[in-house]
């Protein structure tokens, strides 16, 4: 062989020195491939909240509600909510009236609700008696 066609193989001065491999990868190529991933993931969850603000805002349709009051020309139940989204939103509205309003719950029995807040001063102040009968 030749003295001026040297051979490659075995680690570098530099690595030996400092006792580990010093040249194994490149730091431009891992920062590049990290922002492009993160830009991918902002991107994507840019997209998909648009889809739902976008597919929301088609459940505000009531075409296709049945509107029919007479039992025989409904399908037999369990019935297919019609607008979830306005159930829902009319079922947490009452439950929040009746979380933080005064009223019977059965005016007979004499049974009445308060709010929410009240009944957990009233529990702090009187405390819960675990033996009581009612």
């Amino acid at each position: 062989m030749s003295s001026s066609h040297q051979s490659h193989e075995g680690a570098s001065p530099e690595s030996v020195a400092s006792g580990f491999e010093v040249g194994d990868w490149k730091w431009r190529p891992v920062i590049v491939l990290l922002a492009a991933t993160f830009v991918t993931l902002l991107v994507a969850y840019i997209a998909m909240a648009a889809l739902v603000a976008i597919s929301r805002s088609g459940l505000a349709d009531s075409s296709h509600e049945l509107t029919t009051q007479d039992p025989a020309l409904l399908p037999p139940g369990p019935l297919i909510e019609q607008n979830p989204n306005a159930i829902g939103d009319r079922m947490l509205t009452s439950a929040h009236e009746q979380l933080e309003s005064y009223g019977w719950a059965d005016r007979r029995a004499g049974l009445a609700h308060i709010p929410i807040e009240r009944a957990k001063e009233l529990l702090l102040e009187q405390g819960v008696n675990p033996f009581a009968t009612d």
